[in-house]
């Protein structure tokens, strides 16, 4: 591959009022040697704790469907980080909004843009792992608008600036929504209710993937130098053999002081567990089913959090929600 100037460090973030955008911006901020330029439709209620705080942060107000509204936003040369989805808009609005973007990172002349899409593009496959080069048969809107977007950036940036596509697996952690509902129902201690579910998924495969190794691998893909012309990085914690649910529910009981059954767990056969999936019009109805970051690892990646540890901060984060609520409860 060949290189590009590294000696730029200014990054401009897209989408850093949602889950992944607030702790890579927290991550940044804590290294220090960036200069970060956000876009905000609010800048006064997404960013009112940085507003006026001395760190080295610009905020642009600007909607990525109003492109005029972006001047100014991008510079030549910067890096530019895209974590947007407008979730409440279809799949029209998301291809303009990745429009705009894509025709402001052109007029800016930017170094690179590193767009974080999801691993829920693949769809549904009969493989047990999931590589960069597996086709792609998304099933759900999500999953199909996802893929769109993606081809539309490859499509649109080439010979114009580097692009690099991550797609993280689930992505977990304080704040986040993935093992939320999980959690609910184990200190809910709907004992029989868990203990079904619990037979059911038993070792289905989890695909988790702590944030603190999203925010990582994103910031590596920030840092190299190499051209990577459009290339697919997959972000995952699946080397992981405890990422399955009868171990991820394990950890999380203990952790959060929840009771075990006093039943022994009676695993469904997989293939009852495949055809409910199926009927309940899952993505990824495969419970083997693994997806391989080798390829990010291979670059010289490699991961700063360990999943078991990921799983403890989210327990302790969650404990200490919970014991908030409790107390303000009490008020």
């Amino acid at each position: 591959m060949a290189e590009i100037n590294s000696s730029v460090k200014t990054i401009a973030i897209t989408g850093t009022s949602g889950f992944i955008g607030k702790h890579l911006v927290a991550e940044l901020l804590r290294l220090g040697n960036f200069r970060i330029k956000l876009l905000s439709r609010n800048r006064n209620r997404d960013f009112n704790d940085l507003i006026g705080s001395g760190v080295q942060i610009e905020i642009t107000e600007g909607d990525l469907l109003e492109p005029t509204s972006l001047h100014g936003f991008l510079e030549q040369g910067c890096t530019v980080v895209n974590l947007v989805y407008l979730r409440d808009a279809g799949e029209a609005d998301n291809i303009t909004a990745v429009t705009n973007l894509l025709e402001a990172c052109k007029s800016a002349n930017v170094r690179r843009l590193v767009h974080c899409s999801t691993a829920e593009v693949v769809g549904r496959v009969n493989d047990n792992l999931v590589t960069e080069s597996t086709l792609c048969r998304p099933i759900t809107q999500y999953g199909m608008t996802k893929i769109k977007i993606e081809n539309a950036i490859l499509a649109a940036a080439k010979a114009h600036f580097d692009i690099v596509l991550l797609r993280p697996t689930a992505v977990f952690g304080p704040g986040g929504m993935n093992l939320e509902k999980l959690t609910n129902d184990l200190i809910t201690k709907n004992w029989l209710k868990n203990y079904i579910k619990s037979c059911l998924f038993d070792r289905r495969r989890m695909n988790l993937v702590s944030i603190a190794n999203v925010v990582a691998a994103i910031i590596f893909l920030i840092n190299r130098t190499e051209i990577f012309n459009g290339e697919i990085f997959i972000v995952s914690d699946d080397n992981n053999p405890a990422n399955n649910f009868a171990d991820v529910e394990r950890i999380l009981m203990k952790a959060l002081n929840c009771p075990d059954y006093f039943l022994p767990r009676i695993p469904v056969p997989q293939s009852v567990l495949r055809l409910l999936l199926r009927l309940l019009g899952r993505n990824n109805i495969n419970p083997g089913c693994n997806y391989s970051q080798a390829k990010l690892e291979n670059l010289g990646f490699n991961a700063p959090v360990k999943f078991e540890a990921g799983l403890l901060e989210y327990a302790n984060w969650y404990r200490s929600k919970l014991f908030v609520g409790q107390r303000g409860d009490t008020n």
